[in-house]
């Protein structure tokens, strides 16, 4: 069992983790909002309590491993836990202190999140922890779940309950990497898009552009992303490094640094003015963040007052102009 996110491997224990794991749960400040930390004994159930889970249940505790480096800096998944007496799925992880305040819990817990309702029958998912921990709950509400209970506990002195609902996490708008099986829909997307230009008079992609095979190419890539709200695309973006020469016109904000570069952001017709770009935005620059981008470029129709407003919103500078067949586009570059 093993589950993927942009920058974590998510994986089954083995004892060999037994080292990695117990100079997280023996440091007193990580284990904090615990009774106390875990010795070795402790730290070893853990393992073998997780071990019985998977065979069990086929989900547990899962050991978080840096993709770039292969280092284990914690775990994440899903556990049965006593709630205010009742036994019910929750959304757990623990993540070495010197990997705090980068985001790894978030991306991990999300991941496991998504696994629940898309392979268990639950519906819903929780997240407990001791009313003193901002973090743990800061987390949970970041991962669309809302507080459903605070009560008294033997354990915490009083738990706060956290939870999101199948449907609420099918109303959320869900980002990941486009897959083949999505060609047709993200084709069809883009057909409907240009139509709807058209019938405002933005004249900004027609049948040459973006084509069936650009966006194709994009998918073979690995450079287009779709978000996914109530089981249909609802925007797709392309992310890369790869700019025309007519970027070099700009004087860029950032010139010297490692930059991403935004290209065909496009929300579903069906699905505009609900909020959905600024979402994406956030999502843009979230991701880019946790990539190790500096800042992020992109070109914007001048005829297009709905982009235009979008990105002056979002703080995009205009750092100069470029013309291509369409007419001319305005650079511009938000520093992360």
């Amino acid at each position: 069992m093993t589950l993927e996110t942009e920058r974590l491997i998510l994986r089954e224990y083995t004892m060999e983790d037994f080292d990695a794991l117990y100079e997280i749960m023996s440091d007193a400040e990580t284990m904090q909002h615990y009774p106390a930390p875990f010795d070795e004994e402790k730290t070893r159930r853990w393992i073998e309590w997780n071990l019985d889970n998977y065979k069990k249940y086929g989900w547990g505790l899962w050991a978080v491993v840096l993709k770039e480096t292969g280092e284990f800096i914690g775990d994440c998944g899903i556990t049965l836990q006593d709630i205010d007496g009742e036994m019910l799925p929750e959304i757990g992880y623990h993540i070495h202190k010197k990997y705090w305040r980068r985001g790894f819990a978030k991306e991990a817990s999300r991941e496991v999140r998504d696994w629940v309702f898309e392979n268990t029958n639950y519906d819903a998912i929780y997240s407990y922890m001791k009313y003193t921990n901002v973090a743990s709950y800061s987390t949970a509400i970041a991962n669309g779940m809302k507080k459903v209970k605070e009560y008294p506990d033997s354990k915490n002195e009083i738990s706060y309950a956290y939870a999101i609902s199948r449907s609420e996490w099918n109303s959320l708008l869900k980002f990941r990497r486009a897959k083949n099986e999505d060609t047709e829909e993200i084709v069809q997307l883009y057909k409907n898009a240009i139509a709807k230009m058209d019938a405002q008079k933005i004249n900004q992609w027609d049948e040459i552009y973006p084509d069936r095979a650009t966006l194709e190419d994009d998918i073979k890539k690995n450079q287009m992303f779709v978000g996914k709200q109530n089981g249909k695309i609802a925007v797709c973006f392309v992310l890369n490094e790869e700019c025309d020469e007519e970027y070099k016109k700009a004087k860029w904000i950032c010139p010297d640094a490692r930059f991403c570069i935004l290209h065909r952001l496009c929300v579903n017709p069906e699905l505009q003015n609900q909020g959905i770009a600024g979402k994406t935005m956030n999502h843009i620059e979230e991701f880019c963040r946790g990539q190790k981008y500096d800042s992020i470029r992109l070109d914007c129709f001048t005829q297009n007052p709905y982009s235009r407003k979008l990105y002056d919103k979002c703080g995009y500078t205009v750092t100069g102009y470029a013309d291509w067949r369409k007419g001319r586009f305005e650079l511009r570059e938000k520093k992360l």
